[in-house]
């Protein structure tokens, strides 16, 4: 890896590790990828061929193969040093399509279940209470995207909070919701 994230950045990403690896075994595979989906589908009670269990299989099954890509894993699994540079390296990529930000727009998608373009507090807190986020916690991460204060996410302040889980040096950013992070 020729990238290395800031202590911050390494930090949440370290800590989004260890909220992805489901069976405690210390490296990621795409079973455990795979463990985050399935907890959409059963916590939204979507069919497999649910258009929008699709995107977000596809979403996911992206993001990890270029992790994979990245790491250079020989095997297909990544241990948390591994993961933690993988990821701030698919993060920065802009020589293409960024499977970070197509992450979060299936995840938005998902969470938009009336399709009027923006996130609710209802909705957002279904979302929270499927990633096994409390109420509260939900409610505190909402008021913290809701970021013009009209009371609804938009697309451009999930996308943006993403980024921020991404870049920025708050270890505490509540993008870290878009990844799967309570």
């Amino acid at each position: 890896m020729d990238t290395v994230p800031s202590a911050a950045i390494a930090e949440r990403f370290g800590t989004l590790f260890d909220t992805l690896d489901s069976d405690n075994d210390a490296t990621l595979t795409w079973d455990d990828y795979q463990r985050l989906v399935d907890r959409y589908a059963k916590g939204y009670s979507l069919d497999a061929d649910d258009t929008r269990a699709r995107a977000i299989h596809a979403a996911y099954h992206g993001l990890w193969d270029e992790l994979v890509r990245r790491s250079e894993s020989a095997d297909g699994s990544l241990d948390r040093e591994a993961f933690v540079g993988a990821m701030r390296a698919v993060s920065e990529d802009t020589s293409r399509s960024n499977p970070t930000e197509a992450l979060a727009d299936a995840v938005f998608d998902l969470l938009d279940d009336d399709d009027n373009g923006s996130i609710s507090e209802a909705e957002y807190v279904e979302y929270a209470e499927i990633l096994g986020a409390t109420v509260d916690t939900a409610w505190e991460r909402f008021k913290a995207l809701d970021t013009d204060g009209d009371g609804s996410i938009s697309r451009e302040e999930f996308i943006q909070s993403g980024r921020e889980f991404l870049f920025g040096e708050d270890t505490e950013s509540a993008g870290g919701f878009v990844f799967g992070m309570v």
